[in-house]
């Protein structure tokens, strides 16, 4: 057994320097590898801690430019938090990432020269990375009055949210996704990209062409707006990414004034970004939040798309999470027909008493507050409860209103209760029920405040 212990740990060792493209380290689901490398040059990684790497290259005489490539695994408990993440040199200088608009995870670090080693590792935010509280503490069952509160999965206590997100400030977004939207009453997410057409560039700006139209869209209010880079052509370089999300991000906040400024970022398939900051510099700086994974694609080029939605939807629902799609441009010949964009409405429209369908940001507030939210018991008696809300998010961007589901016993009145607040201000009830018992719902705002329920006379 010791034999096959130093056989397997010698095995192991080789394989953290063979020569050439094979050359792949697994560290905790981390891979490492030298970028199309061929040479004699040979790679060595060790994991230092949970989200730590120290990366050494040995150039064996290689006099050729070398770059390190690394995956870091996006799901399951090995998970980084990509957002997070940085590479630095030995004197821990922040070292130029390449990386794509839509992988993140996915990391290219050019080496200096003369440079044979890096860390690459995620950087703990202020306060630390969320951790979302118990189903326990968003809830209250009483024994004393009886009573049974919650706060809902989603709101209005939908089983299930859905966003319809449209990228690319596409003219037919407004010709065609729009008016199609309304007829259906949903909400949809427009990703646009509002800077101007940039001189020396082929590329010219939409969204530019058509920005009156867009400005109208914002001020109606019914349609949410969302960061997809300024031009979608990436950024080369910490300015050159700053100007890409602020330049998008200013211009949604010029057009929904008095509203959040949270939004989704999602900059781009197709794109490459060179920064030495994490995206969460970006994030955090523009208030944004990171949209750009767990969607599907319903370009028609994929095939069967109205099917597929109809049996992903259904998965959603039934498993009480968070359905994303996204389309590009809407109309025959396009990538996706106006048919077919109908049909995919339409099976939203079937599922509408189980969908929330709502913005990307509404939804994503939602979800980071309820997170963060906890129910806590003041006092009771048989006919009333005081309890304290507490929700540890910021109430000048997470403004979605929280969904309280609230279960009296069966000796109460439904229609006689009350919920006030601490100053005696009145909250609308919406009376449901749930699995044949009467059931209250309240909104209220996503912030620490004392609340009474009662039974009137």
């Amino acid at each position: 057994m010791k034999t096959q212990r130093l056989l397997l740990s010698t095995l192991a060792s080789f394989m953290l320097a063979v020569t050439g493209a094979a050359q792949v380290a697994e560290l905790g689901g981390v891979k490492v590898t030298l970028n199309g490398h061929q040479g004699p040059a040979v790679i060595q990684a060790e994991r230092l801690e949970k989200f730590k790497l120290r990366v050494d290259v040995d150039p064996k005489g290689e006099t050729k430019p070398l770059a390190i490539r690394v995956e870091l695994p996006n799901a399951g408990p090995n998970a980084w938090p990509a957002a997070d993440v940085e590479a630095l040199d030995v004197n821990d200088k922040a070292l130029l990432v390449q990386r794509t608009g839509i992988e993140w995870f996915k990391m290219l670090i050019p080496l200096p020269a003369g440079a044979t080693t890096c860390f690459v590792q995620a950087v703990e935010p202020p306060g630390g990375w969320s951790k979302p509280a118990s189903d326990k503490d968003r809830a209250i069952q009483d024994n004393v009055s009886g009573v049974k509160m919650r706060v809902a999965k989603w709101h209005d206590g939908r089983a299930a949210a859905l966003s319809i997100r449209f990228d690319d400030s596409h003219p037919t977004q407004l010709t065609k996704a729009v008016p199609i939207l309304r007829e259906h009453g949903f909400r949809g997410t427009f990703m646009i990209n509002p800077g101007a057409s940039e001189p020396g560039s082929r590329r010219t700006s939409d969204f530019e062409q058509h920005r009156a139209e867009w400005e109208a869209l914002a001020k109606q209010g019914d349609h949410e707006f969302a960061n997809h880079s300024a031009h979608h052509r990436g950024g080369f370089g910490d300015e050159d990414m700053e100007a890409e999300i602020g330049e998008a991000a200013q211009a949604i906040w010029k057009m929904t004034p008095g509203k959040s400024r949270l939004t989704a970022l999602n900059l781009g398939g197709g794109t490459r970004w060179d920064t030495t900051r994490t995206l969460r510099h970006y994030l955090d700086k523009y208030h944004h939040f990171d949209a750009s994974e767990n969607s599907t694609g319903m370009d028609d080029s994929y095939g069967n798309r109205v099917e597929n939605f109809r049996r992903i939807l259904d998965q959603h629902i039934q498993r009480g999470l968070w359905c994303r799609i996204h389309y590009h441009y809407i109309g025959d010949g396009l990538s996706s027909t106006e048919a077919n964009f109908r049909a995919a409405l339409d099976i939203a429209k079937q599922h509408a008493s189980d969908l929330w369908i709502a913005g990307m940001a509404d939804i994503h507030k939602y979800q980071t507050e309820r997170n963060a939210a906890k129910l806590t018991l003041v006092k009771s008696d048989a006919k009333s409860i005081t309890f304290q809300l507490d929700c540890a998010t910021d109430a000048t961007l997470y403004d979605q209103p929280l969904t309280l589901e609230f279960t009296p016993p069966v000796s109460w009145d439904a229609s006689k209760t009350v919920l006030q607040s601490e100053n005696g201000a009145s909250v609308a009830a919406q009376p449901t029920s749930s699995k044949g018992d009467a059931l209250l719902r309240f909104e209220l705002p996503a912030k620490m405040a004392v609340y009474s329920i009662k039974l009137l006379p």
